[in-house]
């Protein structure tokens, strides 16, 4: 049986999973602070056939995870963003600076939908990206995250940190403000991206598909079809996999 592990090392967890048969047979989560305890974790799986990261954080995250992952023979590969991918055209300017884990996300996608759709995560940073119906992403915005946000407006002004606030349409005290402010910002940078990209594919997009940690913080205000896929990342990484074993890649 061929075992595929894929790690999604992120801005603020690594995410992991081991996949086979076409099913997740066992998934993990970590703070970065508490990345020793993955030698433990992985040494209780079976042998993987394909070890798969996306890695956009820390340059010691990434010494770690090697260090890791070598309690196994099996080479290991980073995914950098291609021009061309899983049928998945990438409209960078310069591709490779796609960052690896918006890449996996968009291959996720795609193979999801195969029609237009928006790809959004919420997580340290909400990352909002466009596919078109060919297959092309057309490109994408980078936002701060909610906590982002949050830390940012304390830090810079001279408001106290007090309770966390509640969202209202009409905020009628600061916390409230605060909380509504942050949603607000969020919600309408998705809202505005859909527009504009059923006004470039010239129809509605059918579909906005949602992962990330934040995501069930912002579903009850977003009035667009959304999808929520728990991992997406973690699902890219499976399909390039797959991809590089069939093509026979050098990496392998």
């Amino acid at each position: 049986m061929a075992y595929i592990l894929a790690i999604d090392s992120g801005n603020s967890y690594i995410k992991w999973g081991l996949y086979a048969d076409n099913l997740w047979i066992q998934k993990g989560k970590v703070l970065y602070s508490e990345i020793s305890t993955l030698k433990e974790e992985f040494s209780d799986l079976p042998k993987p056939t394909l070890i798969v990261i996306s890695h956009v954080a820390r340059a010691i995250t990434r010494s770690q995870l090697d260090i890791i992952v070598s309690i196994w023979s099996t080479r290991t590969h980073w995914v950098v963003a291609q021009a061309f991918q899983c049928d998945v055209l990438n409209g960078y300017a310069n591709p490779a600076q796609l960052g690896s884990d918006r890449w996996a996300a968009l291959i996720a996608a795609w193979e999801i939908r195969h029609h237009a759709c928006l790809v959004i995560n919420v997580g340290t940073a909400v990352t909002i990206d466009a596919l078109s119906d060919s297959g092309k992403f057309l490109g994408g915005i980078i936002m701060p995250g909610m906590h982002l946000m949050l830390n940012s407006l304390l830090s810079g002004t001279q408001l106290i940190k007090a309770d966390a606030g509640s969202y209202r349409n009409f905020p009628q005290n600061t916390n409230d403000a605060i909380q509504s402010g942050v949603i607000q910002c969020l919600v309408g940078a998705i809202e505005r991206m859909y527009n504009l990209l059923s006004l470039q594919q010239d129809h509605p997009v059918e579909t906005c598909i949602m992962s990330g940690g934040g995501a069930s913080s912002l579903i009850p205000f977003i009035k667009i079809p959304i999808m929520i896929v728990e991992n997406l990342v973690l699902d890219g990484l499976v399909i390039i996999a797959n991809d590089l074993r069939l093509n026979k890649e050098s990496s392998f």
